[in-house]
């Protein structure tokens, strides 16, 4: 009988120390994730209902160990063993898969729900189809350098040319090359100004009544599109006209961050990104970082 119990305190033991550092590594984990990514409204408190089970799991477990190594020892023999009330046990290990049980169900439940929000993240399931526009007898007026990012200083104390962001996407997807483009401005309005039919076109924009939109917090959903365009058909151009807005509704840093991950992509495929900017919008700070990341074209 003795041997049995210290048999099954041993196996118990053991079991919860495995757990204790799988537990511990998926804490490590957890802490390095949310650190690279950005998080806002539903979707960053369901993740953390989510890291909070996973944390749980850490606790009650090392809880765990110190019960079981603090309860009363017999002797038996010439050596000592523990003995285990196994009621006590059976109710912690119903108890904490109860605790984590509620915690994932209902991160999950915040995460979900918060693709259908206003405030939360609109999920796209299917990549941007790259399509291209028929092609333009005119002679190509713009020549951008493969693998580089430009900044395109716009508003009224910069040049009168307005739109010239896109009259430089406009020629290159006219002339052989496939493009993206990202806006704030109404799609359909672009497209009867500029003649873009086949080109998709992706509006930055809280209405999920549009068909083809993403909302301005869901940063990380739309650097995971243009990396998988980029990626995808190699030399292309993106169009991100929407700076401003999407500084507006999220951290600074954040958009920063997304910029820096994209450039990586534009400069391992050839491809080439346009974003417009007035200057005036910004800071100080805030110009000069973004001019680290990519090349000034002035008109």
């Amino acid at each position: 009988m003795a041997s049995d119990l210290m048999s099954m305190g041993g196996l118990e033991f053991s079991l919860n120390a495995i757990t204790v550092l799988v537990s511990f590594a998926a804490v490590v984990y957890w802490v390095k994730f949310f650190r690279r990514i950005a998080l806002s409204g539903r979707q960053g408190i369901g993740w953390i209902w989510i890291f909070a089970s996973v944390l749980m799991v850490l606790l009650l477990n090392l809880s765990a160990i110190v019960m079981f190594t603090s309860e009363s020892v017999v002797l038996v023999g010439s050596g000592d063993t523990f003995v285990v009330e196994v009621t006590k046990m059976e109710l912690m290990n119903t108890l904490a898969r109860t605790i984590i049980a509620v915690s994932v169900t209902f991160g999950a439940y915040l995460l979900y729900e918060s693709m259908g929000s206003a405030d939360g993240m609109k999920y796209m399931f299917k990549p941007v189809q790259s399509l291209a526009e028929a092609r333009s007898k005119a002679e190509q007026k713009f020549s951008l350098e493969p693998g580089q990012t430009y900044l395109v200083l716009s508003g009224p104390n910069v040049t009168d040319d307005a739109g010239v962001e896109w009259d430089m996407f406009v020629d290159m997807v006219t002339h052989g090359t496939y493009g993206f483009a990202i806006t704030r401005t109404y799609p359909p309005a672009l497209r009867e100004r500029y003649g873009v039919v086949k080109t998709p076109i992706l509006w930055l924009t809280k209405d999920k009544a549009f068909k083809d939109c993403i909302h301005p917090t869901s940063l990380i959903d739309l650097s995971h599109m243009v990396k998988d365009f980029i990626s995808h058909d190699g030399k292309t151009v993106v169009l991100l006209d929407g700076l401003v807005y999407l500084i507006s509704h999220n951290d600074f840093n954040d958009v920063l961050k997304i910029i820096q991950g994209l450039n990586d992509v534009v400069v391992q495929f050839d491809s080439r990104i346009i974003m417009p900017i007035d200057p005036e919008a910004l800071t100080e700070r805030q110009f000069h970082m973004l001019k680290t990341e990519a090349k000034l074209w002035v008109p």
